[in-house]
């Protein structure tokens, strides 16, 4: 059966249960919740997709109960095509009025450009304001914005061009949070956003939004390591994106999740994408701040691929690259700073020099509580288990980092337990 002959009330039971955010199996449990005495969750989630796939109608049983479970009348959510009328030669009219009233509601719109503008300008100040403040209030202003956006989105009627735009704009500010929320040690939360995300760009039909949302989506799931999820996501995000510079970082995105899984070869290759895709940049960014690819970034994510490479020569080199495009003038991001310096004092710890490694892991330890993000706290504490080794029990600076690093405490903003052991021990 093609996409095209899926029976509506099929497509309305699948699209009703992802608008929850619920994968089959918990569309299952939901029925099963209301009678215990259905087939075991297997079973019905191989009904449930037999039934979205419009293979044939659930049973009157089974009516009532998704009834139930998603709170929308048996009429709207199972209405089928009325049989033909078998009176002949009768003719059908419409007063001319009643169509005039529709046409005028299909122009009224509770949406004006201002505010379409409004909504837009927000989430691009946000992710650019994102590079310099704390994520917390960050993302209490976008959660509010949220709540706003939907109401709207839920209860008033836009144009659809108007309504298209609203979606776009939804899924940049679910991506916004996702990012934020994961930087917090949110990650169920991040989940749901970057989910989110992508069902409001894939419901825009704008590559550039969806290429946000997926790299939400892909951020999210390397640091619940699922690697091997994230680079699959990332490479979907580098395939839909449009030539700005979203599309390098995708490509960079992928390389650490390959570099993550030990695959050398593939993180390479993502890299040479990112270079690829560096030379066509050929637009402005769909979001820019947080959603941009600065040579800063790129060059962090190269470093992190030749330290899992063993090549701490290579890392040294893409890291002051990256600190040369911050003293060009290059906008600086907090983040990708402090693993920048992360990243330079594992290179020269691999090297065994680490009068250098404490010089620049020591400003990030300084930095305020509030900029411990989860990814900068995990990857401070990969510097402590590597200092851990017996080789560096009596070295002096071994020592002061250590108790620094312990001064470091993982916040409420970083999930204990997520040390990684991301460089080899060379």
């Amino acid at each position: 059966m093609s996409p095209l002959d899926i029976p509506l009330w099929a497509v309305r039971l699948r699209t009703e249960r992802e608008a929850r955010l619920w994968d089959v199996p918990d569309m299952a449990r939901e029925l099963r919740q209301l009678a215990p005495d259905l087939p075991d969750i297997t079973t019905l989630a191989r009904m449930i997709r037999k039934w979205e796939a419009g293979q044939h109608l659930p049973g009157a049983r089974y009516q009532l109960l998704y009834v139930r479970a998603l709170g929308i009348p048996r009429d709207r959510l199972f209405a089928l095509p009325s049989p033909p009328s078998r009176v002949l030669n009768q003719t059908i009219t419409l007063p001319a009025s009643e169509v005039a009233r529709f046409g005028a509601w299909v122009e009224a719109t509770n949406l004006g450009p201002a505010t379409l503008d409004y909504y837009a300008s927000t989430v691009t100040r946000l992710a650019h304001d994102y590079l310099h403040q704390p994520p917390a209030p960050l993302l209490s202003m976008a959660a509010e914005l949220a709540k706003d956006l939907f109401s709207v989105l839920q209860s008033g009627h836009q144009r659809l061009d108007q309504r298209r735009e609203l979606y776009a704009t939804a899924a940049k500010l679910c991506a916004f949070m996702a990012w934020a929320a994961g930087d917090l040690g949110r990650v169920v939360d991040a989940e749901a956003y970057a989910r989110t995300a992508v069902v409001l760009a894939e419901q825009a039909d704008i590559p550039a939004a969806r290429a946000l949302a997926l790299s939400a989506q892909s951020k999210t799931a390397f640091w619940d390591h699922h690697h091997r999820e994230a680079a699959v996501l990332a490479r979907q995000g580098f395939e839909c994106s449009l030539n700005d510079s979203m599309k390098v970082f995708l490509a960079l995105q992928e390389a650490d999740a390959w570099q993550e899984l030990g695959n050398i070869p593939r993180a390479l290759q993502a890299l040479r994408d990112a270079e690829i895709a560096r030379a066509d940049v050929a637009r402005p960014d769909e979001l820019g701040g947080l959603f941009s690819c600065g040579i800063a970034r790129q060059c962090n994510y190269t470093m992190t691929v030749h330290l899992r490479a063993a090549d701490p020569d290579k890392a040294i080199t893409s890291a002051e690259l990256a600190l040369n495009a911050y003293r060009q003038g290059e906008e600086q991001a907090y983040g990708t700073w402090a693993q920048i310096h992360i990243g330079l004092a594992h290179a020269y710890l691999i090297t065994r020099q680490l009068e250098a490694a404490q010089s620049f892991l020591v400003p990030v330890l300084k930095e305020p509580v509030e900029r411990h993000l989860a990814p900068v706290v995990t990857r401070v504490l990969e510097i402590g288990q590597f200092l851990a080794q017996s080789r560096y029990r009596d070295d002096p600076y071994a020592q002061s980092l250590r108790e620094q690093i312990d001064d470091y405490r993982p916040t409420t903003q970083a999930r204990k337990g997520e040390i990684r052991g991301r460089v080899p021990d060379a």
